[in-house]
C-alpha cells in the first residue's frame, strides 16, 4: 500500500494490526509513516513516540520524532496529496541516471526531507533547482551538470529526481531521464564514463627474490626440445648405477658340485 501511495488504507491496517495483536515497532513505524504522508504530523509523531517507548533506541523512531517535531515547531506543514512512488526511479541506468550531491542546500533541509522523496527539477537562470513535490525547496545542482541538463530540458527532455541520503545539509540524489526528445534520439542525458582497466603488477619484497637461482623450464619449454635428446637424458639418468646384465646363462661346471656331494655324503659316514 505504501509502495502505491495508499496512505490512508496504510494507515487504517497498522492501526488494525495494533489493536489486535499490541503496538509493536515496525506497525508504529509505518503508522507514523503513513499518517506523515496524510499531513497529519502530530499524529504521526504520537506513533513515533509509541515506538520509542517499546524501544527507546529505535533508529527510525529517532530520527522520524525529532524531524517531525522541528516542522511543528516551524508550522510547515507538507503539501499535496498522496505521492506514488516509482520504484525503478532509484535504479541506475548507464546514460539515463546521474549521481550527485546538491550545492546550497539549507542547514535545516534533512528535517523536512527524506530518503525516498521524489523531486522535480526546475530550471532557474543558468541553474537547476530541485524541489519536492510537495514544494520544499531541497538545493541546486552543480553548475556542470546544470548547463548540460537545461540544454535538454529545453529541447524537450523531461526529468525527475529522487533523494538517496541526507544528513545535516548533505544531500545526495539520483536524477533519471524520463522522456527523451525524438532529437535527442541516441544522445545520453548523462555521460558515459568507462572505467580505464588496470593492468596488474605483481610486486614481491626483494628479499623473496633469488637472483642466482635457475628458472625451471616451462611445460611449452620442455615441448620445444628434440624427443631423441630427451630419450638420451631419460636413459643415462636411468641407467646410472646398474650393472650390465648379459641375455645368455653363465655355464655351471657340474663336475665340481659332484665332488662338493661326494665330499659331503662321506663326512656323514664317518
Amino acid at each position: 500500500m505504501a509502495v502505491d501511495a495508499r496512505w490512508e488504507e496504510a494507515a487504517e491496517v497498522n492501526r488494525y494490526i495494533i489493536d489486535s495483536f499490541g503496538a509493536d515497532e515496525g506497525s508504529q513505524n509505518r503508522l507514523g509513516k503513513a499518517l506523515t504522508e496524510l499531513g497529519q504530523l502530530e499524529n504521526a509523531k504520537t506513533a513515533y513516540d509509541a515506538s520509542l517507548t517499546i524501544n527507546p533506541m529505535n533508529p527510525v523512531a529517532r530520527k522520524n520524532s525529532a524531524k517531525l517535531e522541528s516542522l511543528m515547531n516551524a508550522k510547515e506543514a507538507l503539501k499535496g496529496g498522496p505521492v506514488k512512488v516509482d520504484l525503478n526511479l532509484f535504479v541506475e541506468e548507464m546514460g539515463k541516471t546521474t549521481t550527485t550531491t546538491l550545492r546550497a542546500a539549507a542547514d535545516d533541509v534533512c528535517s523536512k526531507v527524506a530518503p525516498g522523496d521524489v523531486a522535480e527539477l526546475r530550471v532557474e537562470g543558468d541553474g537547476v533547482e530541485m524541489d519536492t513535490v510537495r514544494g520544499v525547496r531541497v538545493g541546486s545542482l552543480e553548475p556542470k551538470l546544470a548547463r548540460r541538463l537545461i540544454k535538454f530540458i529545453q529541447g524537450g527532455n523531461r526529468y525527475q529526481a529522487g533523494v538517496t541520503s541526507c544528513e545535516g545539509s548533505t544531500v545526495k540524489v539520483i536524477v533519471r531521464e524520463t522522456y527523451q526528445d525524438p532529437k535527442f534520439a541516441g544522445k545520453p542525458s548523462f555521460p558515459i564514463v568507462r572505467k580505464r582497466e588496470v593492468e596488474f603488477r605483481p610486486y614481491s619484497r626483494e628479499s623473496l627474490v633469488t637472483r642466482d637461482a635457475e628458472a625451471y623450464p616451462s611445460d611449452e619449454d620442455e615441448l620445444d626440445e628434440e624427443p631423441v635428446a630427451r630419450a638420451v637424458a631419460i636413459d643415462l639418468d636411468e641407467d646410472e648405477g646398474m650393472h650390465e646384465v648379459e641375455d645368455e646363462e653363465p655355464e655351471v661346471d657340474f663336475a665340481d658340485e659332484e665332488a662338493i656331494a661326494a665330499e659331503e655324503e662321506e663326512d656323514a659316514d664317518e
